[in-house]
């Protein structure tokens, strides 16, 4: 039996106990009233005419589907991706309520098993653009033992899911001691000629390429070394300061310093850290090392202020777990460096 339902100053209320109980309790549908009434939020009231579990009437006259989507998008912002995203979750199992609070959320997931995690939804359209500072907002208002969801959805209606969470990072690599060895500036690489100490730099922490028998580094690598103090750099036997360096690879690479920083961090963390270029990330980083493991984590640097279209960023993520890997975006924040981590996920 189809069950009935009232539009009321824009409210569609079901007044039958019976019916009632169907909703609420077996499919979550809706909040109760006093009286043993339930109130049905817009986007519920869509999904079930359009499943064909309820009538709306409104004095009496019966409402048809497109009247009440066009009620609905007057109402609702963004109405019509938010509710494909309704009912995709709906359909897959997902029991999800309209948050209409102000708060950057437009689902939540209503739990009926206290042990489960709760899990907010954000919708967004392929047209706009993804900010690193929003999702840092969304992420820092989630409630403990919860977690965060995008929802991009295309032209075409087409749905694309992914998790959202802060990340802290730790391998089992220790930071040893080397003894001061000298590197020799080429262009845009710095060359080690002693034979012994290139090979102790690249067995035990992976810094730089074999270059015959000898090492390559990358400047962010030389960079690093030299605050550690175990270089020293030559150019045409002319000796270079830290400074002088610093200021010689930031013409050659603009965003050295930033990289830099989030090098440091993650060596200072425990792992091994490696260009990502091939990947089309700054940084691939290792928890153990490269002999024993593949890099685990993709690792690209950004702005505070960073955004990107939609597209981008969906082909950073889905390269990132084609190849078996996390993307994570860091960001310098304060002395710190965020992490944020993004996941393909299937509902």
């Amino acid at each position: 039996m189809i069950i009935s339902a009232e539009l009321e100053d824009e409210k569609i209320i079901v007044k039958k106990p019976k019916d009632v109980g169907r909703l609420y309790n077996k499919s979550h549908m809706g909040k109760t009233l006093s009286g043993g009434m339930l109130e049905l939020d817009l986007i519920e009231s869509v999904f079930l005419l359009d499943e064909k579990k309820i009538k709306v009437f409104h004095d009496k006259k019966e409402i048809d589907f497109e009247t009440l989507v066009k009620i609905a998008s007057e109402k609702i912002d963004d109405f019509e991706r938010k509710y494909l995203v309704f009912k995709d979750l709906r359909k897959r199992g997902q029991i999800v309520k309209f948050n209409k609070e102000k708060d950057g959320f437009d689902f939540y997931q209503f739990q009926t098993k206290k042990s489960e995690k709760m899990f907010y939804v954000c919708v967004f359209s392929e047209q706009d653009l993804f900010e690193i500072r929003k999702t840092h907002d969304l992420l820092g208002k989630l409630l403990d033992d919860s977690v965060l969801w995008f929802a991009i959805v295309d032209e075409e209606g087409d749905i694309t899911y992914y998790s959202v969470s802060h990340v802290e990072l730790a391998g089992k690599n220790k930071c040893n001691s080397f003894k001061k060895i000298e590197g020799f500036v080429l262009d845009d690489k710095v060359l080690i000629f002693d034979e012994e100490k290139s090979k102790e730099l690249f067995e035990k922490e992976f810094f730089g390429k074999p270059f015959g028998s000898f090492l390559q580094l990358s400047f962010v690598e030389v960079l690093y070394l030299l605050e550690k103090k175990y270089i020293n750099l030559r150019e045409k036997e002319k000796k270079i300061s830290k400074d002088k360096f610093l200021k010689y690879a930031q013409k050659k690479q603009s965003d050295i310093s930033s990289r830099l920083e989030v090098f440091k961090d993650l060596k200072k963390k425990g792992l091994i850290v490696k260009t990502g270029f091939k990947f089309g990330t700054h940084f691939r980083a290792y928890t153990k090392h490269p002999n024993d493991i593949h890099a685990e984590y993709l690792i690209h640097v950004i702005d505070k202020h960073f955004s990107s279209l939609w597209a981008e960023f969906s082909r950073a993520v889905r390269l990132a777990h084609s190849v078996n890997k996390e993307i994570i975006f860091s960001r310098n924040l304060k002395n710190k460096v965020e992490y944020v981590c993004f996941g393909r996920l299937r509902p």
